[in-house]
């Protein structure tokens, strides 16, 4: 297509209309560059069609040149100004800008024009969400919805609003008005798990994360809340292996290592929950929770209290606050007939213990 086009092009260099369709050519597959210099040259056969400037424009965009964009959404508006389309590309340059005055500025000039343009009110939702006002987004959601009640998009961009606020049946709501003219999106089912599992209602979770791996089942996140749900409900054999599943996606992770090792933790396999915790910390060396469940580990199960102290004093040195494991770092040393040290932990113990009363 963009061989026969330019050929036109070629065969008359004064016909905007044949530059025109080799930049719309070229901005179709991408070729922004290209566009802009075909574009440019139908400007300078022509410089009074607004769909040239707005389309330049666009291209523009795409290549985050944002400022140059908006010249040309300008000269758009000057040839025809009762374009809403034009009034909304600029505003979303802005938007890009983080100009959101500016933005909302020509995203409700645009509305002036063309009331139902249900991107816009989209548009400004997401501006008002990000300024955390609330009450402003939902409101241009349930415009747009009246508007065009049959797109996913702004059910789902609602709920995620009603989601931040922890309003979570309303969430619930709206994402199942989104997952009902979308079915098959994963992230939907995801999305209305978080809810889900936010609310402590675990066996939905459940069924919608499991849903989500069906429709992707390679959805690494979707298996490890699905895992931490069956974890949630106890069910630990469930919960390693969806945790199994995520790790055959992505080897190494060690959040996937930590939840495995509690797992395993659980079941009483304390050598798989070693292993899985020092996996953990190969990756991520300063994980206090998985130091303090290690050493647990090696101090009342393995009565390994030498390896026990060398993870309680590295979870001291990365945090001399915590109050959660001296009783064990001094018994560990009384076992070892270490009393000055047992001594020297519990006298720790009981100054952190005072200061955090």
């Amino acid at each position: 297509m963009i061989e026969r086009y330019k050929k036109s092009a070629e065969l008359d260099p004064n016909d905007a209309d044949a530059w025109i369709n080799l930049a719309d050519a070229y901005y179709d597959e991408n070729e922004y560059e290209a566009a802009i210099e075909a574009y440019q040259r139908a400007i300078d056969i022509n410089p009074y069609f607004p769909e040239v400037w707005n389309n330049l424009g666009l291209s523009y965009s795409m290549l985050r040149q944002f400022k140059e964009a908006i010249k040309c959404y300008q000269k758009s508006i000057e040839i025809e100004p009762d374009d809403a389309i034009a009034y909304y590309n600029m505003g979303f340059a802005y938007e890009d800008l983080k100009e959101h005055d500016n933005a909302l500025k020509n995203y409700k000039i645009a509305l002036e024009y063309e009331p139902s343009y249900t991107d816009v009110w989209n548009n400004i939702a997401l501006i008002y969400r990000e300024n955390e006002q609330y009450d402003e987004a939902i409101k241009c959601y349930k415009k747009a919805l009246k508007i065009n009640p049959d797109e996913q998009l702004l059910y789902n961009n609602l709920a995620i609003i009603y989601y931040d606020n922890q309003n979570y049946d309303e969430a619930i709501k709206y994402y199942n008005k989104a997952i009902d003219l979308d079915p098959n999106n994963a992230e939907l089912w995801f999305d209305l798990g978080d809810v889900a599992y936010e609310k402590n209602d675990y066996e939905m979770a459940i069924k919608c994360y499991k849903k989500a791996t069906e429709l992707n089942p390679t959805f690494i996140e979707a298996w490890n809340n699905l895992g931490l749900s069956y974890t949630f409900q106890e069910d630990f054999e469930e919960s390693i292996k969806c945790y199994e599943e995520a790790l055959d996606l992505q080897e190494e992770d060690a959040v996937l290592y930590e939840n495995l090792a509690f797992s395993y933790s659980a079941l009483n396999d304390y050598d798989k929950a070693i292993i899985y915790y020092k996996n953990a910390l190969k990756m991520d060396p300063d994980n206090i929770n998985a130091l303090k469940k290690l050493s647990i580990i090696y101090c009342d199960v393995k009565n390994n209290y030498n390896e026990a102290l060398i993870h309680f004093d590295k979870i001291f040195s990365l945090d001399p606050s915590d109050v959660d494991f001296w009783e064990s770092a001094a018994r560990c040393h009384q076992k070892l007939g270490n009393l000055e040290k047992a001594k020297e932990w519990i006298e720790i113990g009981s100054r952190l213990k005072a200061n955090d009363i």
